[in-house]
């Protein structure tokens, strides 16, 4: 099961951190795919992206950091400079990751692993041509199966670590034990799990979430799909699914207290579910000011005494990610 954040942080719900300690980075919003359920499949890219010289004075701003995270409403290797990214971060010894639907594999992941890329997640949702099709529209099953397998050679080379990225919804939670299967056999050792969520305001999307099926029909394919984890002897994280059925009701989001997501535009959200950032949900732009002032201003100051409430931002409420890893209370 997924550690507490407070937990791993040594904070507590009085407490935040004293500067953010993990950064999720939009470099851009360009996209090679339009997935169900991704924000970029309804919100057309603008092209822009987060600029090297813009990043290099944000983790100066960042005295406490330990990962950063090149994810967000687009495809990170798409950037071309991804690299230089990254080799920054590995100067400051800051830890890195990057999420990628695998068509760029192959052309541009070496260079950012040479630079220190600790981590690589590729996202899979399907095992089958049908499911996958369903779930990330343009991508085909050969094309994902050769960029696992590239990915896993190219990993081997180095001290970097290798993902699967798995996205359950009604769409796929059948399958669920089949895409195990599917990643074990090409050679990837480890999987995490979460479930489909909305974003920002627009939460249609929790209509497909694994919250919003009967239990009965979702806990046998997690399950499932763990012990044949086990059996093919695989790494794989998962929240906390008894709250499937036990619904704790007040659940407090530990990402205000030591996260933050940043726009391609350096807009600052509180969380990843704002990845497309508004008015009523920008809390702070990086280009702009400070992030200690951003992290200790009274927008993020009024959302964790709101989140400690139980309450939060209208966005806030329903939220799958926080019934996923929140803290009970």
């Amino acid at each position: 099961m997924v550690a507490d954040d407070f937990a791993r942080y040594g904070l507590t719900p009085e407490r935040h951190a004293r500067s953010p300690q993990y950064v999720q980075l939009e470099l851009t919003d360009r996209c090679n795919l339009a997935c169900a359920g991704c924000v970029r499949a309804v919100h057309a890219s603008t092209g822009s992206e987060f600029g090297y010289d813009a990043f290099v004075a944000l983790l100066a701003d960042l005295p406490a950091l330990q990962h950063v995270s090149f994810v967000g409403a687009g495809e990170a290797l798409i950037v071309r400079d991804l690299r230089r990214y990254v080799a920054a971060c590995t100067e400051r010894d800051v830890f890195t990751s990057c999420n990628t639907n695998g068509l760029l594999v192959r052309r541009r992941l070496r260079p950012a692993l040479d630079a220190g890329l600790g981590l690589i997640a590729l996202s899979v949702d399907g095992a089958d041509e049908e499911t996958l099709s369903d779930v990330r529209a343009g991508l085909r099953l050969s094309q994902l199966t050769t960029a696992l397998r590239e990915a896993v050679s190219l990993v081997a080379e180095t001290g970097a670590r290798i993902s699967a990225a798995v996205t359950l919804s009604a769409r796929n939670i059948a399958g669920f034990p089949d895409i195990v299967s599917y990643v074990a056999d090409q050679g990837v050792r480890e999987i995490t799990v979460e479930s489909l969520h909305h974003w920002g305001n627009d939460k249609s999307l929790n209509g497909e979430s694994l919250f919003a099926i009967d239990p009965a029909g979702v806990v046998p394919m997690i399950e499932a799909g763990l012990a044949e984890a086990v059996r093919r002897d695989l790494k794989l994280t998962i929240f906390d699914y008894s709250r499937l059925w036990t619904r704790p009701e007040r659940l407090l989001c530990p990402w205000p207290w030591d996260s933050m997501y940043i726009t391609r535009n350096g807009e600052v959200t509180p969380c990843c579910v704002h990845i497309e950032a508004d008015g009523d949900n920008v809390v702070g732009n990086v280009h702009e000011a400070l992030i200690a002032e951003i992290w200790d201003g009274l927008p993020l100051l009024e959302l964790r005494s709101l989140l400690r409430s139980g309450d939060g931002w209208d966005s806030c409420h329903d939220c799958v990610y926080r019934k996923e890893f929140g803290r009970v209370i």
